[in-house]
């Protein structure tokens, strides 16, 4: 059985949200894409769209860490972003009737459950 503190320092370095410069190129550049695409005053149904691809890059990058390094609040937040991704892919394809607010709503309830992902963590441990 390999050392527990072996393990996890095997784990750190392999841990894309340990680095800057992922953290910024798998979650900081995307959100930052969304909430611009937000200010440009396009209709709710391309911010939508852009939303959808956002996730789904986040949501590769969640799922990429999980299977690299175990990282429990990557196995949480990979699938809240997709499923986030899902939902905005459908309002921007018109295939779900809402409006602008609840598809608003939508994208702030992802990106908050993705958010406390990072809670197991704190009570538990960050790699599994």
């Amino acid at each position: 059985m390999p050392n527990t503190i072996d393990a996890v320092t095997t784990c750190a370095g392999k841990d894309l949200a340990r680095r800057p410069l992922t953290i910024v190129l798998w979650w900081g550049l995307p959100i930052a894409i969304g909430i611009v695409a937000g200010l440009l005053h396009l209709s709710f149904r391309a911010v939508a769209g852009v939303w959808a691809a956002a996730f789904v890059w986040m949501a590769g990058g969640c799922l990429l860490n999980a299977w690299r390094c175990r990282r429990v609040h990557c196995y949480i937040s990979g699938p809240v972003l997709l499923l986030g991704a899902i939902f905005q892919g459908l309002v921007a394809s018109g295939v779900t009737n809402v409006g602008p607010r609840l598809a608003g709503n939508a994208v702030n309830a992802t990106l908050i459950l993705a958010l406390l992902s990072f809670v197991p963590e704190m009570v538990w441990k960050r790699y599994a």
